[in-house]
């Protein structure tokens, strides 16, 4: 997708400017949202809320949120399923979301409907009328955190706590590549603001649920290497799911595991799941080096994510999506 016309990039201090004076806010991310989507989408809502600003949000899906991040406020007011209308005069946010396809909301909607991009994702192409993209930046939650200071914007416990969630889960727990030296700064600040590290931790690492446990345990007895063991793979069918109790949202965090694999360069979990009534193949993908852009295999078929981290959705059955992005990797090394 190429940017469109007339957009133009921002800087945070005009996302700040911008953000006082909306009067009326939809906060979007992306389907299966992460940690970041998550913290992205509530740290807005809880700004919009303390500068008394109407703010929706939607994130696309009709699975159930993830669980580790049920203790962040305000998720119960996130809208699913299909995308709201949008009335004018709304600002659009969309927070995390490589692409338009990934959030469900490409409609450019109505007269005086304005979409604000933020992201870090390498491979965003600017699709908004304003776009505040760096590639540079841990999260996207360390973005949003940027305008906030710039506009002076009161960062709380509560909005500290979500935009901490972003950063910490898209980091590795400060473990990634993009651990830059701002993200540390940025933990400091937000624990200064009232963050309870070990609740997080506890919250997001140490509260597995029960269904999660079990279909990781499918999804691992599954697991098969490749290439000599640089790229394992994994799948989860539909039974899987019913059998653990578990739901889309459960697969959160699971690909993460498979990298763990020693001398694993490239992860890949599929899954075969029902979307809108129909079978697709969902795919998540993890690089441990970078030195095989995931990213790249998901644009492939319209996905798209980081260099390290990404995914896709494909209509074709699991099995041949599976095996075809599998050498889609070995290809790569």
């Amino acid at each position: 997708m190429t940017p469109l016309p007339g957009a133009r990039a921002v800087t945070v201090g005009e996302v700040a400017e911008r953000l006082r004076a909306e009067q009326r806010v939809l906060a979007v991310s992306h389907e299966a949202p992460d940690g970041d989507a998550v913290g992205s989408v509530v740290a807005l809502i809880l700004m919009c809320d303390r500068l008394g600003i109407p703010c929706g949000a939607y994130i696309p899906g009709d699975a159930p949120l993830p669980e580790e991040y049920g203790f962040l406020p305000r998720l119960g007011e996130v809208l699913r399923g299909s995308p709201p209308a949008v009335e004018s005069p709304t600002t659009v946010y969309l927070l995390d979301c490589a692409s338009l396809g990934r959030s469900n909301s490409g409609a450019p909607g109505a007269e005086g409907v304005v979409r604000v991009n933020i992201d870090h994702h390498h491979d965003n192409p600017g699709y908004g009328e304003l776009n505040l993209l760096d590639a540079s930046a841990p999260s996207t939650t360390a973005l949003l955190y940027q305008v906030f200071k710039a506009g002076r914007l009161p960062v709380d416990k509560e909005i500290a706590t979500a935009l901490y969630v972003g950063l910490v889960t898209d980091t590795g727990r400060f473990q990634y590549s993009n651990t830059t030296p701002w993200a540390h700064l940025m933990a400091k600040e937000l624990q200064e603001s009232g963050v309870d590290v070990v609740q997080v931790y506890r919250e997001v690492y140490e509260s597995v649920p029960l269904p999660k446990l079990r279909l990781l345990g499918r999804a691992l007895q599954r697991a098969e290497a490749h290439a000599g063991g640089t790229v394992v793979a994994a799948w989860l069918a539909e039974e899987d799911f019913t059998a653990a109790g578990a739901t889309e949202g459960h697969t959160e965090g699971l690909v993460d595991v498979l990298r763990q694999a020693k001398g694993a360069r490239v992860a890949v979990l599929a899954r075969m799941k029902r979307q809108d009534g129909r079978p697709v193949t969902k795919v998540s993908l993890r690089s441990l080096d970078g030195g095989v852009d995931v990213s790249a295999i998901a644009r492939q078929r319209g996905g798209g994510g980081h260099v390290q981290a990404a995914g896709f959705t494909a209509e074709e059955e699991l099995a041949e999506v599976l095996s075809w992005t599998v050498g889609q990797a070995v290809e790569r090394l």
